[in-house]
């Protein structure tokens, strides 16, 4: 499920544990006047910079796509190994504690809302999707009901409090991936929670209108506290293609690092 972005003949791989990584360093800078901040910080931030981690195994020897001779993307992952995914990281969340891995799972929840027709999938898959949904909406029951159980959590448990997080952590997410994929044109990113009730859209562009850099973006409406945000992510130059995964894998192995770099702008 690595994160595949075009750099000349050159094809830079980024694992998606890394691409979250960035959606928390994003996390951590987020808030002012119009955004509120992270509530509980601690804990959003945490699950903003976790939510693929149950794709670390998966990274350390990713599936090749024989049509295109490079690591398998997230949207070609079969169904039944992406719920296994899914199912792994919110394993993995509750680790940490109860608030990152009802956002994790709050996040499964939104991905395959966006993602996922149950109309143009299969039976099987979509038998899948449903049992898995369930059991997911089961345990946020319960996890949310034991924070706000909670003199720590109580306030910060509400149902208002955990949908303005799961939103965010959404809209995270997507500018993350963008940044990750290289931002050419205006990118929309939908549904953004505010300081206030209600949701926003942001709006995030390269700064030059003329010898493109790509990594300097405008961000429309503002939402961090300070007046320029720098963030990264790490992956693996990848050249040529491969005709097996163990071609692919001995690759990663060897590969010199790639530095994805950006530095986003209040307009």
């Amino acid at each position: 499920m690595m994160l595949l972005r075009k750099d000349g003949l050159d094809v830079i791989a980024i694992p998606q544990p890394s691409h979250a990584w960035l959606s928390g360093e994003m996390a951590s800078a987020w808030g002012n006047e119009h955004f509120a901040a992270p509530t509980p910080y601690d804990e959003v931030c945490l699950a903003a910079g976790q939510h693929d981690i149950g794709w670390l195994d998966w990274e350390m020897t990713p599936a090749l796509d024989a049509g295109t001779g490079l690591p398998q993307e997230f949207f070609r992952v079969p169904s039944k190994v992406h719920i296994a995914l899914w199912r792994e990281g919110v394993r993995r969340a509750r680790v940490f504690g109860r608030y990152p891995a009802l956002l994790v799972s709050l996040h499964a929840d939104t991905i395959y809302a966006q993602y996922f027709n149950c109309n143009d999938a299969s039976v099987e898959n979509a038998e899948a999707v449903r049992a898995f949904l369930d059991e997911q909406h089961r345990f946020q029951a319960r996890t949310a009901a034991s924070l706000r159980a909670d003199p720590k959590f109580a306030e910060q448990a509400s149902p208002e409090t955990i949908e303005h997080n799961r939103l965010l952590i959404a809209a995270l997410d997507r500018m993350s991936l963008e940044i990750c994929w290289g931002v050419k044109n205006e990118i929309k990113i939908p549904n953004v929670p505010t300081a206030e009730a209600g949701t926003t859209e942001i709006h995030m562009q390269p700064r030059a209108a003329e010898g493109l850099v790509l990594d300097d973006l405008v961000l429309d409406p503002w939402p961090f506290r300070t007046a320029s945000v720098a963030v990264r992510a790490e992956g693996k130059r990848l050249r040529g293609r491969f005709a097996t995964e163990a071609d692919l894998h001995r690759a990663l192995d060897e590969a010199e690092a790639a530095l994805v770099t950006a530095v986003l702008h209040k307009a």
